[in-house]
């Protein structure tokens, strides 16, 4: 399973995926740190937050991609996306944002740009694992 839906829309079916890379970050809140008298850290764990850093390449349709890009750029400045992608052998969904993407230029022929790649990494809005 190699898939990616943003808000509801699969984009693979157009669109190719290069690799989806999945990590986690544990958080922690305004009461870590390390106890004065024995050194011993204290935590205060908020949750672990499950990430997607997603790389998608342009296989045959220009437009498609094109029209991805797009759409990334336009839900940029939203509050989230609901993002669905694989994970282990089944998928998670969550609300996630993104601040930044990239894109890399394959070729330019006759006034068109080809571009060969896009990268995002999508970061949870809450945790999914919670004490």
């Amino acid at each position: 399973m190699n898939y990616v839906k943003i808000n509801g829309i699969s984009f693979d079916a157009t669109v190719a995926i290069s690799s989806i890379e999945e990590n986690f970050n544990v958080l922690d809140g305004d009461n870590v740190g390390r106890n004065s008298g024995n050194g011993r850290m204290i935590r205060d764990v908020l949750g672990s937050f499950i990430g997607h850093k997603i790389t998608f390449f342009n296989g045959k349709d220009n437009a498609a991609f094109d029209a991805l890009w797009d759409y990334l750029k336009q839900h940029s400045a939203d509050d989230y996306v609901m993002l669905e992608a694989a994970s282990g052998q089944s998928s998670i969904s969550y609300q996630a944002y993104y601040t930044s993407g990239s894109r890399k230029l394959r070729t330019a022929a006759e006034g068109v740009n080809y571009w060969d790649e896009i990268e995002v990494n999508f970061i949870p809005i809450a945790p999914q694992i919670v004490r």
